[in-house]
């Protein structure tokens, strides 16, 4: 057997408050030497603060209130902000509860904090550092949680990307091997974000924003870069949904990848009506196929600010009327060696997903 010690104390910090009274003109107190101050995070931090004059005697702070500040090091982000509870007036002595709510989303990193009095009409900064300083040191440490690890970005890659037209796709794709090629006006093709290396860990949380997007999202799984990719979720299905999503999977899978499948219709297309740079409608040339919800419609040109949205899906037929919601500004026609292209371009997908990340 073996014993070990621990300490169990609370931290004290004594911070010189300068007295307004006019009783003093000599700062006999000037150099201020408060310790580092420490923060856990994911615990209750109470800190106590009692306030000293230039003759080291307790400061009386009846009608005063304070506030506590703790910023990052650079002193240019402010972390936390919080009202200070007073002990007792009469002996200076002010606490601070940091609880785990303060502190939970705070990387762990060196900071700084202040204490700002009020009283009154008068404001007044606490001297926590040596020479006048109303800054002291603070470190926000990860001793009680484990220590943070960041996100990764994860990306996809556009060569295997799906053939979303109703005509047969180039030869040379990947998704084309069948020789002769399929006669199917629809391909339905899945396309696969860049792998990601678990590191033997047993549990990887993946991270997505979908942008109206109809389809479904999975994740694969695989024993090295030349093996047989397997589905280790089930197949998540998402209609015109734009939301951040999580998926966690759980075991020891030395690469994953997201499987995102998002082929279901295809064909629509639709014209915009620019007038004097704003768009004011958008008319659908061809109502498209196989749509399960509304798709997404995007307005680019050269301008800003336009925006749209398709009515209810009208099932096989295809989608209903586009409506502007936006009609932005700007839009103005681009001349190509003489020839005058339209001045917005409506592009109808079935969405999108980005700023995908693991850890």
């Amino acid at each position: 057997m073996y014993s070990t010690t621990i300490y169990l104390y609370q931290q004290i910090i004594r911070v010189l408050l300068i007295d307004t009274s006019g009783g003093y003109f000599t700062a006999r107190y000037d150099p201020v030497y408060a310790k580092t101050l420490t923060v856990n995070k994911g615990v209750d931090n109470v800190l106590l603060f009692e306030f000293i004059n230039q003759d080291e005697k307790p400061v009386n702070i009846t009608g005063s209130n304070f506030k506590f500040r703790l910023l990052n090091q650079a002193g240019d982000r402010l972390l936390i902000e919080k009202d200070m509870i007073v002990l007792s007036a009469a002996l200076g002595r002010v606490k601070v509860v940091l609880d785990t709510a303060d502190t939970i989303n705070i990387l762990a990193q060196p900071g700084s904090y202040s204490i700002q009095r009020t009283a009154g009409n008068y404001v007044q900064a606490a001297f926590t550092d040596a020479n006048s300083g109303a800054r002291a040191d603070c470190n926000i440490v990860d001793s009680i949680l484990p220590e943070f690890m960041a996100s990764q970005p994860v990306t996809i890659p556009t060569i295997y990307g799906k053939n979303s037209w109703p005509q047969p796709g180039p030869q040379s794709w990947p998704d084309w091997a069948l020789q002769p090629q399929p006669q199917s006006r629809n391909y339905l093709t899945e396309y696969y974000s860049s792998e990601i290396n678990t590191t033997g860990s047993s549990l990887t949380t993946i991270k997505y924003d979908l942008v109206h997007y109809t389809g479904t999202v999975k994740v694969q799984a695989a024993q090295d870069y030349e093996s047989i990719w397997m589905d280790v979720t089930e197949s998540r299905e998402y209609f015109d949904e734009t939301s951040t999503q999580y998926i966690n999977v759980v075991g020891f899978h030395p690469l994953l990848r997201l499987g995102l499948n998002n082929s279901q219709g295809y064909g629509a297309s639709a014209t915009a009506t620019v007038v004097d740079g704003v768009v004011t409608g958008v008319s659908i040339t061809n109502a498209g196929l196989g749509y399960m919800a509304a798709p997404c419609v995007q307005l680019l040109g050269n301008g800003a600010g336009a925006t749209a949205i398709a009515a209810p899906f009208v099932g096989p037929s295809g989608i209903g009327a586009i409506t502007v919601t936006n009609g932005g500004s700007g839009y103005l026609p681009l001349n190509f060696g003489g020839t005058e292209a339209q001045a917005v371009t409506v592009l109808i997908t079935t969405g999108y997903v980005t700023n995908i990340f693991y850890r």
